[in-house]
């Protein structure tokens, strides 16, 4: 026996197989009809749609042997007709050296005529062969060559039909997508970004016609709610241009050594005045030395959301905690509460892919859940995941989880 080479584009036939997705795939009408005539025509009792990836030719269908059985690629007739541009004939399997001692062939199948034409795709990679098999030694027509011909080219038509509707199924699912994250960028934008609006155009006008008949404390209320109600918009706003760049790829994942507790003060800054005003307690329990491998803008983003979020749900004299370890082969970084914690439904709708419903914080605040949905796709851009560990009363902790990639010094 000879084993037979590989083809010199090996790495490129096997990266088109792998296009088609059909390894491994469940029974298709269309594939047997055409093994089954094969074999009528040539008039042989085996007839097989054979697929070679690295390891062995597995049958897509067959006629005459079990369909979705496999071969060792090494025993393979067809290893040896995927080298040959056209039909590939072996008259007697007993009197060519390259197959005497075969054990697949001269086993149960007993294999003393092949003949194999090429499965090509159309920048001429071979994919397999459809073969016609028999247990003694015969010879074809030349009609009956031809028509070999013409049914591998069928099998072709229906590989490449197969793989068009895929990604036509896969089009179709990206412009759900695309028309459902349309349809709740809007939804945000007419009622959430709209809202506040009402709220600061009333108290404004209020300022303006009726500013001599207020007193001092109600001005300052005045323009504290104007103040928060700005703030809470903004970062609504500032939320739905990320989302809306992540989702049209336009934000660009650029990886650096950061140090994660320079990245809670950070955090600390932006949102102190707003943990001041509940008087809820920050600690930062980041080691100095700790650095994580990660797009800095990212984990700042999902940093200054999750803040933002245990501040919201955290009562008055409540504390919120940041801290980040490395443990075994990552780095977690969590944010943990003394809050009111989270219902099951919303930590479900987070692990479904769905953006979850907003519930108002201790003191009112409102939200969109959209800060959450950012949060996962930014951790995820960062090849991290996402753990949501939660008690009623007690509070939550969002745990962020990295590989841990040792700085460059």
């Amino acid at each position: 026996m000879i084993e037979a080479e590989l083809p010199s584009n090996e790495p490129e036939r096997l990266y088109a197989l792998n296009q088609y997705q059909i390894m491994d795939t469940e029974d298709e009408e269309c594939f047997n009809d055409l093994v089954q005539l094969a074999a009528s025509i040539c008039n042989v009792p085996i007839s097989i749609i054979s697929l070679l990836d690295d390891k062995r030719s597995w049958f897509k269908s067959a006629h005459g042997v079990e369909r979705g059985a496999e071969v060792d690629r090494k025993f393979s007739i067809c290893s040896h007709a995927i080298l040959q541009p056209d039909v590939f004939i072996v008259e007697d399997t007993s009197l060519d050296e390259r197959f005497v001692d075969n054990p697949t062939l001269n086993g149960d199948l007993n294999v003393r005529f092949y003949a194999g034409a090429p499965l090509k795709t159309s920048d001429g990679q071979i994919l397999g062969t459809l073969c016609i098999q028999d247990s003694k030694p015969r010879k074809l027509e030349p009609s009956q060559i031809e028509a070999l011909r013409i049914l591998a080219h069928q099998v072709m038509v229906h590989l490449e039909l197969r793989k068009s509707h895929r990604a036509l199924e896969v089009s179709n699912e990206k412009l759900k997508e695309i028309n459902f994250n349309k349809d709740k960028f809007f939804s945000i934008i007419a009622h959430d970004l709209r809202a506040p609006f009402h709220g600061i155009l009333g108290f404004s006008e209020v300022l303006e016609t009726e500013i001599e008949d207020l007193d001092e404390k109600g001005i300052r209320d005045i323009v504290g709610y104007l103040r928060s109600t700005a703030h809470a918009t903004f970062r609504l706003l500032e939320n739905l241009l990320q989302w809306a760049m992540s989702e049209g790829g336009a934000i660009i994942y650029r990886p650096q050594d950061v140090q994660i507790e320079q990245v809670f003060q950070t955090v600390f800054e932006v949102l102190g005045a707003m943990a001041q005003k509940k008087n809820v307690i920050l600690h930062n329990d980041a080691d100095p030395r700790l650095t994580v491998h990660v797009d800095l803008n990212m984990m700042t983003s999902v940093l200054q959301n999750l803040t933002s979020n245990a501040i919201k749900f955290t009562p008055s004299g409540g504390h919120v905690y940041l801290s980040a370890h490395k443990v075994n082969e990552e780095i977690h970084i969590a944010v943990r509460d003394t809050g009111i914690g989270m219902p099951e439904e919303q930590i479900r709708e987070f692990f479904m892919r769905q953006q979850p419903k907003s519930i108002k914080g201790t003191d009112g605040e409102k939200g969109t859940g959209l800060g959450l949905l950012l949060c996962r796709q930014f951790v995820e851009k960062n090849n991290g995941r996402i753990e949501i560990n939660s008690k009623p009363n007690e509070g939550t902790t969002f745990t962020i989880m990295i590989p841990y990639k040792p700085p460059i010094c």
